[in-house]
């Protein structure tokens, strides 16, 4: 009977291998980046919609000024 002790073999995580807590931990950084990314781009989609429409419905004429040449702000022609 031999009272050596034995060797321990590398698991999963004692060989180099990344644990568990710390694949979470990356699948949640990646699912919360882009969450924010896709808040990002809507709201640049909604300001770009929102100052688009804002500009054509402000009430200054569309067109070149020389197809409108009595208008002026505030001032009936």
């Amino acid at each position: 009977m031999s009272t050596a002790t034995p060797t321990a073999t590398p698991t999963a995580t004692q060989g180099g291998l990344p644990s568990r807590v710390a694949i979470r931990w990356y699948q949640l950084a990646v699912i919360v980046l882009g969450v924010a990314l896709a808040a990002v781009i809507a709201l640049a989609v909604y300001f770009a919609v929102n100052n688009s429409t804002a500009a054509r419905v402000s009430g200054s004429p569309s067109g070149p000024v020389a197809e409108q040449p009595c208008w002026q702000p505030q001032i009936p022609c």
